[in-house]
């Protein structure tokens, strides 16, 4: 997220590019949109791999890109979903229901990926819900379309590879930090990989994901500002 005073293109076009959409005589706006926020995942994924013409026209011709607005569910329990979804703008939580409760499994702001690893690996039903916690911008494909092209593509594969292996990261620090962290180190992890979480996120989840309560999690907090002062 942009602080104040500053000027961020991609979240002044969260509301261009969902305005567009509202009128069809404004396609250039739509456009323009569009092609920001494809030139920002190209730009984003040249960090990690050689994204070329291959890669362009598959992230082109076969991703879809949508803005979101707060609340909105991407993917539901207990169902099928190969999608694949890169955050251009906002925050998504990955969360399931368990006997009445709300569990929160993990927090996706900007840059990051995430799927359903139930169903891409095992072509299991998903465990977990994906609901968008900002009016998101986020882009999502197929990952079996992906995975047709591998067989005639490096490229494609090497870009397979690192959406699983950015899963499988995910999914391994996550498993660490449960078995081995405090709740306070696993805090500061998530104030590490997510900065304003504290600002974009109820404290409600946050002391969820921690698996801790909402006093734990303000005794925490308490204790780290105190900390700070000297």
């Amino acid at each position: 997220m942009t602080t104040r005073g500053s000027f961020n293109p991609y979240s002044f076009f969260i509301n261009v590019y969902s305005k567009a959409f509202q009128f069809t005589e404004t396609p250039f706006l739509c456009n323009f949109a569009r092609n920001l926020v494809f030139m920002k995942l190209i730009q984003e994924l040249n960090k990690h791999i050689k994204v070329d013409a291959e890669i362009e026209r598959f992230l082109n011709e076969e991703c879809e890109t949508k803005v979101f607005e707060k609340g909105e569910i991407l993917s539901k329990q207990n169902q099928y979903n190969h999608t694949v979804f890169f955050v251009d703008e906002g925050l998504l939580r990955m969360f399931y229901y368990e006997n009445g409760k709300d569990i929160t499994t993990n927090f996706y702001s900007e840059g990051k990926i995430t799927a359903n690893i139930d169903t891409l690996f095992k072509n299991q039903p998903t465990r977990n819900n994906i609901e968008t916690l900002e009016k998101s911008v986020i882009t999502t494909c197929n990952f079996n379309k992906l995975e047709e092209l591998c067989s005639v593509s490096l490229t494609a594969a090497n870009f397979s590879r690192y959406i699983l292996g950015n899963l499988m990261i995910e999914m391994s620090r996550r498993i660490s930090s449960l078995q081995y962290m405090t709740a306070k180190e696993k805090y500061i992890q998530l104030l590490e990989e997510n900065p304003n979480i504290i600002l974009r996120a109820p404290l409600g989840m946050i002391a969820s994901y921690l698996g801790i309560s909402q006093e734990t999690l303000s005794r925490i907090r308490s204790d780290i500002s105190d900390q700070k002062r000297f």
